[in-house]
């Protein structure tokens, strides 16, 4: 019975494996979550307080956007600082272009000059809070998940 289980992944088809998955270690993802943007503050409140305002307004777009994001990145990929800063760099700039596409095709809205103010200063602080992310992410994640499974 192994063989057949080894041998075909679906029930009347073969289904194509994809690479090596990594498993998510959910203590460390979710305080990585939530103390990237509190640290990222915390280390640039004295820059005229945009990190702490970038909290109030950017903390649940960031949540509801970097939290897909990061899931899939990290059960396919490493989970590597500089590859979660490119996926919030990916992650801002699409997000921004199909806000302000949005925006441009609903009559009398201003959604398309609110997605570029967000994108602006998501560029900036968008990449801080990703490396702030797989910094803590790093250091608090097992050893049991960080071996391809």
């Amino acid at each position: 019975m192994t063989e057949i289980t080894a041998k075909y992944d679906g029930i009347f088809w073969r289904a194509a494996r994809p690479g090596p998955r990594y498993l998510i270690d959910p203590v460390a993802f979710f305080i990585a979550l939530f103390g990237a943007p509190l640290l990222v503050a915390l280390l640039g409140f004295w820059a005229f307080f945009i990190p702490i305002f970038a909290l109030v307004f950017g903390g649940p777009i960031y949540l509801l956007l970097a939290t897909p994001a990061l899931l899939i990145h990290l059960r396919f990929r490493k989970g590597d600082t500089n590859g979660i800063i490119t996926l919030a760099f990916a992650v801002v700039i699409g997000s921004a272009i199909a806000g302000c596409a949005y925006g441009l095709l609903v009559p009398n809205s201003d959604l398309a000059a609110i997605a570029l103010f967000y994108g602006f200063f998501g560029l900036i602080l968008g990449p801080l809070w990703g490396w702030a992310f797989g910094w803590i992410y790093n250091r608090l994640r097992s050893d049991f998940s960080r071996v391809p499974h």
